[in-house]
Parts: structure tokens; C-alpha cells; sequence
């Protein structure tokens, strides 16, 4: 019977904890807006090319018209060593050093798994040694890494390395992002990257630089304890409107406070909470350049594009990187500028 008690308040107990912590995540409360907020965007060069645009063009009017105070650049693995030992820095160098002569701060993100679909970024001679069946259930649950998998991780860290002392001199570069939801197995076509390597990565980093560790969660998907106990900076996704295969378009009933409260849960590990992913950009159930533009802008609207971003105000935090400016920029040159307008107004204010 003693046992049988012992289960009894067991029970008891996680059930309050989870009605405790629901409330306290879930329940709608109003949080002070931060005074001032460093905004900034996502810029994906290869995303830029793929549809279409002049991404040295599309990257200064972000610099310049824009007048963003920050950009999250991934270093895509595939493009600065696309023969092994050969690396090409060329682009990242002028993107990093245009923003500095504008005190235009960069985070960038290196690693394998990178920002934008399908998000594996390791050059054609790096994949021979990753699987190729991925199936959904493996990613799951960390499984199929591959038998050659340490070929791939020593190549990977010797990247990382030379990156990390490529740019430490630097000075506008504020931290260092390691992956792109690297602890989120199930997202993105890549196999999964085992918790033990993002713990190397990590290590890798802190003993070349001092700047700040980012890792990033999804923000509605994932809770981020494995990323802020770890790192410095913890940056989560903010999207209120996704589309599933299954269920079409999905609206999630989460409030601002949602966010403000998941980050002070997690600042007895990481001290630091921001947004890194803010959707700014129309999730469509086909790749976006086969949507009509009339109907791109029917599914984002310039007064929904304004109320998320008065919905990322209302959580407080106070750096922000809004997600789909190389979007808002195809629209504008042909001849649809209301989103990049909207994105310029709202960003002094």
C-alpha cells in the first residue's frame, strides 16, 4: 500500500507542475514592451539566387533602405569549400565588411545545418559520407547517422575552425551561431546531428573566440533546454501561421507573453532570449516562385506582415531578426513594394 501512495502523490505532483507550468506559459498576460529593439533579417545569399535576384543588390538595399541594425548570415559549408581543403571567403568577406562600414552588426551561423530548405549545407564531397535514406521516423529519434560519420564531423570542425579565425578579427561580428535548430533532428532533409557533436562544435568555438554562443529552438515546437545549457544565447522561431500535408493552414493560439515566459525559464542556463526567426514570409504549400504574386500577397497581407510584427513587440524582447526580406525585396522590384515599405516603416519606430 505504501508504494501504491508513493505513485499516488507521484502522479499528483507531475500533474501539478504541468498545470502549473501550462498556466504560467499559456495563460495571456501583458509584458512591457522593450524601449528600444535591434532589428534585424535573415539573409540567405543562395535563397536570394534561387529566386531570381542580384543578391550583392538585394544585400545593400537591405543596408541601405531598410537600415537594418543587424543581419544573421548562414556561411554555407557547400559554397566556401566546395573542394576540400579550398576555401573561397570572398563573398562572406564583402557581405560582412559592407555591413561594418554601415556599424551594421553580424551573427553569423556556421555548421552543417544551416537557415532555408533543405537546410544541409556540406559540399558534394562531404555527402558521400552521410546516408541517404532519411526517413522521418530516424530523424525523429537521432537515428541513421551513417557508419562513416566521424569522416564527416573531423571534416566539419576543421571547417568551423578555419572559419571561426577567418572572421575573428572582425570587430561587428556580436556572436557566433552553431547550427540552425541543431538539437531538431526532424527538421530540414538532413540527417541528425547527434547531441554529443553540437557539444564539440560548441567546445570547438569557445576555444578559438570569446564572443557569445547562439544555439536556436523552434519556438513553438520545442522547449530549448538542451540549447541553453550549452550556450549563451538561446534564439527561438516565432511563427503564428504554418502549413501541414495533412491539415492545411494552422494558426497557432499562442499569445506574445508565450515567448517572454519560455526565455526567463531558461535564464538560470542562458542568460540571453531573442527572436532569430520571425515569419515575415508566406509559408506556401509549393516552393513560393510557383505561387502567382497575387495570391502571395492574399496569404500574407501588409496588415497581417504589421500586426506580427506588433505581436513580436508585445513579447518584449529586444532583438528580433525578421524572416523573408530576399521575398519582400522580389516583390518589390516587380512592382509589389508593400511589404518592403511596411518592413522600412515599421523598423524606426
Amino acid at each position: 500500500m505504501a508504494f501504491w501512495r508513493w505513485i499516488k502523490r507521484v502522479l499528483l505532483a507531475v500533474i501539478a507542475l504541468v498545470l502549473f507550468f501550462s498556466l504560467y506559459l499559456f495563460f495571456p498576460r501583458e509584458i512591457e514592451q522593450a524601449k528600444s529593439i535591434t532589428w534585424g533579417v535573415t539573409f540567405t545569399k543562395s535563397y536570394a539566387e534561387y529566386l531570381g535576384l542580384d543578391w550583392k543588390q538585394a544585400y545593400l538595399e537591405i543596408l541601405d533602405d531598410l537600415k537594418v541594425k543587424s543581419v544573421r548570415i548562414g556561411i554555407n559549408w557547400d559554397e566556401i569549400e566546395s573542394t576540400r581543403g579550398r576555401f573561397d571567403f570572398a563573398d562572406y568577406d564583402w557581405m560582412i565588411d559592407e555591413a561594418a562600414k554601415r556599424n551594421v552588426t553580424v551573427l553569423p551561423t556556421i555548421g552543417f545545418k544551416l537557415p532555408r530548405w533543405p537546410e544541409c549545407r556540406a559540399p558534394q564531397w562531404a555527402q558521400t559520407w552521410l546516408p541517404e535514406s532519411r526517413p522521418l521516423w530516424k530523424r525523429m529519434l537521432d537515428l541513421g547517422a551513417g557508419p562513416q560519420r566521424p569522416e564527416f564531423e573531423k571534416a566539419q570542425l576543421e571547417m568551423m575552425a578555419t572559419v571561426v579565425q577567418h572572421f575573428q578579427g572582425r570587430i561587428n561580428i556580436t556572436a557566433w551561431q552553431i547550427e540552425n535548430e541543431g538539437f531538431i533532428g526532424w527538421f530540414g532533409d538532413c540527417p541528425p546531428i547527434p547531441d554529443a557533436f553540437v557539444h564539440k562544435e560548441v567546445e570547438l568555438v569557445r576555444s578559438l573566440d570569446s564572443r557569445p554562443i547562439l544555439m536556436t529552438e523552434s519556438g513553438e515546437l520545442s522547449f530549448g533546454l538542451r540549447s541553453a545549457v550549452v550556450a549563451d544565447v538561446v534564439g527561438t522561431s516565432l511563427y503564428r501561421k504554418v502549413w501541414s500535408p495533412t491539415f492545411g493552414y494552422i494558426t497557432y493560439p499562442l499569445p506574445p507573453s508565450f515567448y517572454t515566459r519560455k526565455g526567463r525559464l531558461l535564464r538560470p542556463w542562458a542568460p540571453r532570449f531573442i527572436i532569430t526567426e520571425l515569419q515575415l514570409e508566406v509559408w506556401a504549400p509549393d516552393s513560393i516562385i510557383n505561387v502567382p504574386i497575387e495570391e502571395q500577397l492574399r496569404m500574407l497581407t501588409p496588415e497581417e506582415f504589421r500586426s506580427t510584427i506588433d505581436y513580436a513587440r508585445r513579447t518584449g524582447i529586444d532583438e528580433i531578426y525578421a524572416w523573408g526580406v530576399e521575398w519582400w525585396w522580389r516583390l518589390k522590384i516587380q512592382g509589389y513594394p508593400q511589404l518592403w515599405e511596411a518592413a522600412r516603416e515599421e523598423f524606426v519606430k
